[in-house]
């Protein structure tokens, strides 16, 4: 974005609101008051209970019936999983590779197949959990919403409800994907946080940057100061990123997902430790797995040299099946280097 589309956006969130034209007319559509919100919720709730009896698809069990469908199979749930650690893995290479322009491009690559392949089953199940009683309420809640913050040309667009005839419907319908059009997305709301015309703003009071109680703080506000949270976080870490991952969400992303590996993996030792101290300053510790989730856990608490380290040692039992400890890659470097020491003290 150029600096004149920043300062239109931060001035939309700096208001509050979202002005906007269609046909000539203009639209203008307020944040909702907590009191709208409750009414909504009310709303909400008031649906389910009155609906929960009928023959409605529920959301815990919309999966069920998207297989029975034909829309999933059975292998689908493993799939998302399976494609959202090859994204997050992928994130981290990306990262590890921003010195690397060609292995960045590879590693670009891979991370946008990853997330490509994962759009069509995320999107079939959004659109199928529209039609659930849960999406069904949650319609009637945001109708709620919109009918009482939205006026045309300074009055209300909509009465109490959107219409009960299929003409006043189309309108709402149409004016709801008109309001759509104008919805930030996490990646825009990033590259604002980011901006130095926001940050001015952000420098001078960030405690309360849009000067008004938490009851007033609209969800674009919300958002805005979460994500400039976020990066300040990043900024001060002792580790701090270069301004090209700072800039390049993916990279961040890989860069943040490290981190939170590193914390949680010293966490795990940190606990190992006070379990059995004797465990502290050990080369090598040998658990028992309980299966396939716990051998993943357990492979967590060893660093990419640890575990490099394995899979050299792996490769050379294979290839040369039964050999003795001092024949091992990691122990000859290791006599190696102590040689080399012993060497260089008795000059």
């Amino acid at each position: 974005m150029n600096d004149a589309e920043i300062e239109l956006l931060l001035y939309r969130i700096l208001s509050g609101k979202l002005i906007f034209f269609y046909l000539g007319d203009r639209y203008e559509l307020l944040p909702a008051s907590p009191e709208i919100k409750y009414d909504a919720q009310l709303l909400y709730n008031k649906i389910i209970s009155e609906e929960k009896y009928n023959e409605w698809i529920r959301e815990e069990h919309a999966v069920g019936f998207m297989i029975n469908l034909g829309l999933w199979t059975r292998d689908t749930m493993k799939i998302i999983e399976d494609l959202e650690k090859k994204i997050e893995n992928s994130k981290v290479d990306l990262y590890k590779s921003s010195i690397f322009p060609d292995r960045e491009k590879q590693a670009r690559k891979k991370l946008n197949d990853y997330k490509s392949q994962l759009e069509k089953p995320l999107g079939q199940k959004v659109d199928f959990l529209s039609n659930t009683l849960e999406g069904y309420a949650n319609s009637l809640k945001n109708e709620h919403i919109i009918c009482n913050t939205l006026y045309k040309n300074n009055r209300l667009a909509f009465k109490n409800t959107a219409g009960s005839n299929e003409n006043s419907y189309s309108y709402f319908n149409t004016i709801v994907t008109e309001i759509n059009k104008h919805t930030i997305s996490i990646e825009t709301f990033k590259e604002l946080a980011r901006s130095q015309i926001w940050r001015s703003y952000w420098g001078c009071n960030t405690k309360n940057p849009f000067n008004c109680s938490i009851k007033e703080i609209t969800d674009e506000q919300k958002t805005l100061i979460s994500i400039t949270k976020m990066y300040d976080s990043v900024y001060e870490h002792p580790d701090c990123p270069p301004d090209k991952v700072i800039e390049d969400d993916d990279m961040l992303d890989g860069w943040m997902i490290l981190q939170r590996r590193k914390s949680e993996q010293n966490k795990k030792k940190q606990k190992l430790d006070e379990i059995n101290p004797k465990l502290k300053n050990a080369q090598e510790v040998f658990i028992m797995s309980q299966g396939q989730e716990s051998y993943e856990e357990i492979m967590s608490l060893n660093s990419d040299d640890a575990k490099y380290r394995m899979q050299e040692k792996v490769k050379y039992i294979n290839t040369h099946g039964s050999v003795k400890d001092s024949e091992l890659p990691d122990v000859q470097r290791q006599i190696r280097t102590q040689a080399a020491e012993t060497f260089k003290n008795r000059k």
